[in-house]
C-alpha cells in the first residue's frame, strides 16, 4: 500500500509507487480507468492511465517511465471504475487534442443545483457547488469537510445525494456501511462517500466503522489494518479512509463525526423539482468538464491551498481551506464569497463541540469568585456553593452528583492550575483568572479575522433564547445532560 505523502519519490531507486485511481504527487497527477477491449476475438478489461504534468497524456502500462522516474500503479486487488460509467473515452481523446480548462464551470454548477434542489440560502447553492468541484482536488488538500445531510423524511435528503452521486468526484451512494464498503469505495477508487441513512451509524455495532469514519477528514488520519474473517480463512486489509463524504440521516448523528460536518438542513420543497435522472446527458457533460479543470488546473489549486485559511483556525481552519481554494480557482466575486464563508461558519457554529448553557455558567461563575483576586485555592464545593444558590438546601444525593459534574468540567477542561492537596478536609485545587479567560475564550469565539470574531452558539440542545438573567439550574436537568457520568466518582 503507497503512503499518503504527496511526494513517494525513493532518491535511492528513483521511482514512484502510485495510485491506480488517483495520484497527486510532485511530479504529476493522474486518474486510471478499466475499459472493456476485444484483443484476439476475447473480450478483457484493461486499465489505463491519464498522466497531467509537463503535458497530458495516456498511459496504458501499469510500470512504466515518466522522465528521469519508474511510476508504479500498484494494481493488487483494486478493480477501478470503468470509463463509461463517469467520462467517456472519445471526450477523453478530444480533450488531449485541446487540454483547455472549461470556462464558467462554477456559475454552470451552481445553476444546474438550482434546477434540481430547493436550498433555503442561496450561500447553500454556493458552498455546495465549490465542494463538489473540490471533491475532484481532495487529493491536493490535507484535510476535507463532510456534509451532513439533515431533515425529516420527504425533505429532499435522498434527491440531494443523488446529485451528489450524478456529480461528485467516483462518487458511490450506498445504505448502510461496512468495512468492505469502505474499502471498495474509499481507498479502492479514492471516491466521494455517500451515505444514506446514516442514522445507523450510531448502532453501537458501528462503534469501529464510526471511529474510522471520524478520523478519516484528514488524509494522515484514515488509514487503517484490519483481519478480514471469511470462509476463505483468515486475511490482513490495509486501507485508507480519508476522502470526501456526505451523511444523510432523519437524525443527529455521532457528536465526533458532526464536527467534521458541514450541515445542510433540508426542508419539503415549495414547488416541484424535475428528478435528477441518472441517464440525463447533462451529468455525463458537466463530469466531463470537472475532469478537465482537474487535469488543467491542479497545480494552481495546490498553489492557491498554501495561502488558504489565513483568518481562522484549528479545525475550521482545516475545513475551511479547500473550499476557499476552489472558490478562488473559479474567481468568485467576493461578495458572494463573503457570503458562502459566513453560512460555513455558522455552520460550524452548529456542529462543532461548543459549550453547553451550563458550562457558560459554570466558567461565569469562576470568573466571578476570581475577580480582583488573580488566583485562589478552591474545592468543588466552594464552586458547587458560588454556582447554585441553592445548594445548602439540597440533600446529600444532590450535591454529590452536582459536585461530579462541577468536577467531571473542571477535569475535562483542564480548569485549574494545580492540584494543592486539602482545604477543610476536601481535595483543593488553584485557579487563576488568567487561566479560566484564556480557556474561555477559546470556546466562546471563533475569529473570523481580527476585527470580527463571532461568538460560538450555546448548544442547541440547551437555548438561553427565553431564559432568565442568571440560569437555574436543576437537578432534573442534569439528569438528562449528557456530560453527566453513569457512575459516581469520588471528588
Amino acid at each position: 500500500m503507497e503512503t499518503n505523502n504527496l511526494n513517494h519519490t525513493n532518491n535511492e531507486y528513483d521511482y514512484i509507487i502510485a495510485h491506480p485511481s488517483y495520484e497527486v504527487n510532485q511530479i504529476f497527477m493522474s486518474l486510471g480507468f478499466r475499459e472493456t477491449v476485444i484483443t484476439n476475438n476475447q473480450v478483457e478489461n484493461k486499465n489505463f492511465y491519464i498522466i497531467s504534468g509537463k503535458d497530458i497524456s495516456i498511459q496504458k502500462e501499469s510500470v512504466f517511465k515518466y522522465e528521469n522516474t519508474t511510476i508504479i500503479f500498484h494494481e493488487q486487488d483494486k478493480m477501478l471504475l470503468r470509463v463509461n460509467d463517469r467520462w467517456n473515452k472519445n471526450k477523453i481523446s478530444s480533450f488531449i487534442t485541446n487540454p483547455e480548462p472549461p470556462k464558467e464551470l462554477y456559475q454552470e454548477l451552481k445553476q444546474t443545483l438550482k434546477n434540481y434542489i430547493e436550498f433555503q440560502r442561496e450561500a447553500i447553492y454556493g458552498i455546495i457547488t465549490a465542494w463538489i468541484i473540490a471533491t475532484y482536488f481532495h487529493r491536493c488538500f490535507h484535510a476535507f469537510p463532510f456534509l451532513f445531510i439533515y431533515g425529516k423524511k420527504q425533505s429532499g435528503k435522498s434527491r440531494f445525494l443523488d446529485l451528489l452521486e450524478r456529480l461528485s468526484f467516483n462518487a458511490m451512494k450506498v445504505k448502510g456501511v461496512s468495512v468492505a464498503s469502505l474499502a471498495d469505495s474509499i481507498d479502492g477508487v479514492r471516491g466521494t462517500f455517500l451515505n444514506d441513512q446514516a442514522e445507523e451509524l450510531s448502532n453501537k455495532k458501528n462503534t469501529e466503522i464510526l471511529g474510522i469514519l471520524s478520523d478519516s477528514y484528514t488524509i494522515g488520519g484514515g488509514k487503517r489494518r484490519i483481519v478480514n474473517m471469511s470462509n476463505k480463512g483468515r486475511r490482513i486489509i490495509e486501507f485508507e479512509t480519508f476522502g470526501p463524504k456526505a451523511f444523510a440521516s432523519i437524525k443527529e448523528i455521532d457528536s465526533d463525526l458532526r464536527d467534521r460536518c458541514i450541515e445542510i438542513t433540508m426542508l419539503r420543497a415549495i414547488k416541484e423539482y424535475p428528478y435528477p435522472d441518472a441517464y440525463l446527458p447533462i451529468w455525463n457533460d458537466l463530469r466531463d468538464r470537472l475532469y478537465r479543470l482537474l487535469f488543467t488546473r491542479w497545480h494552481r489549486v495546490r498553489e492557491l491551498y498554501q495561502e488558504t485559511g489565513k483568518d481562522v483556525s484549528h479545525r475550521v481552519k482545516e475545513l475551511w481551506r479547500p473550499l476557499e481554494s476552489i472558490l478562488q480557482l473559479e474567481n468568485v466575486p467576493s461578495e458572494e464569497m463573503k457570503e458562502i464563508k459566513g453560512f460555513f461558519l455558522e455552520s460550524m457554529q452548529e456542529t462543532q463541540n461548543e459549550l453547553s448553557e451550563y458550562e457558560i455558567k459554570l466558567f461565569e461563575t469562576l470568573q466571578e469568585i476570581l475577580k480582583g483576586k488573580g488566583k485562589e485555592i478552591l474545592t468543588i464545593t466552594d464552586i458547587a456553593e458560588n454556582l447554585k444558590s441553592d445548594y445548602s438546601t439540597m440533600d446529600e444525593k444532590e450535591k454529590k452528583r452536582f459536585q461530579i459534574w462541577i468536577g467531571k468540567i473542571v477535569k475535562q477542561l483542564s480548569l485549574y492550575d494545580k492540584p494543592v492537596g486539602r482545604k477543610d478536609g476536601k481535595r483543593a485545587y488553584e485557579f487563576s483568572v488568567d487561566r479560566i479567560d484564556s480557556i474561555y475564550q477559546r470556546y466562546i469565539t471563533m475569529t473570523i479575522d481580527d476585527h470580527c470574531p463571532i461568538p460560538v452558539m450555546v448548544s442547541h440542545k440547551s437555548s438561553q433564547k427565553n431564559a432568565p438573567d442568571h440560569v437555574t439550574i436543576g437537578m432534573s436537568d442534569l439528569v438528562e445532560d449528557e456530560n453527566i457520568p453513569e457512575k459516581e466518582i469520588e471528588i
